[in-house]
C-alpha cells in the first residue's frame, strides 16, 4: 500500500488537511500525526500530514491536491512531500512555484516504474 507523508509548517499542515479532505477519492485518509512532546514544549506540534493512498489515481489526485492548494497560498509555502511504498521511495519538496507536469513526471516514475 502507498503511504504519502507531507512535513511542513503546521499552520500550513492544518490548512492543507482541510483541503485535502474536500478531495472525493481522499476523503477519510487524511491524517495529521502529532510530532512527540519535548521537556519544555508548550503544547504537541505536528510531525507530518499522513495519506494512506492504496492502489488506483489517489496519488496522482494528492498530488495535483497540493500543488493547486499551494498556488491559491499568498505567502510562500514549502511542504515536503514523502511517497513510500515497501522498499520503494519518492520524495519532492513542493512549492508556491512548483510545475505540475513536472512533479507528476516524475511522480510517475514511482507510480509505473
Amino acid at each position: 500500500m502507498t503511504e504519502a507523508a507531507l512535513t511542513g509548517a503546521d499552520d500550513d499542515l492544518r490548512e492543507l488537511a482541510n483541503w485535502l479532505r474536500d478531495e472525493d477519492e481522499l476523503r477519510g485518509r487524511v491524517r495529521l500525526r502529532n510530532a512527540p512532546v519535548r521537556e519544555g514544549d508548550m503544547g504537541v506540534g505536528i510531525d507530518a500530514l499522513t495519506i494512506a493512498l492504496g492502489s488506483g489515481g489517489a496519488g496522482t489526485v494528492l498530488i495535483r491536491s497540493v500543488l493547486t492548494y499551494l498556488t491559491t497560498r499568498r505567502k510562500a509555502v514549502v511542504v515536503d512531500l514523502e511517497l513510500k511504498d515497501g522498499d520503494k521511495s519518492f520524495s519532492a519538496k513542493l512549492t508556491n512555484e512548483s510545475h505540475l507536469d513536472e512533479v507528476l513526471a516524475q511522480a510517475n516514475k514511482f507510480f509505473h516504474p
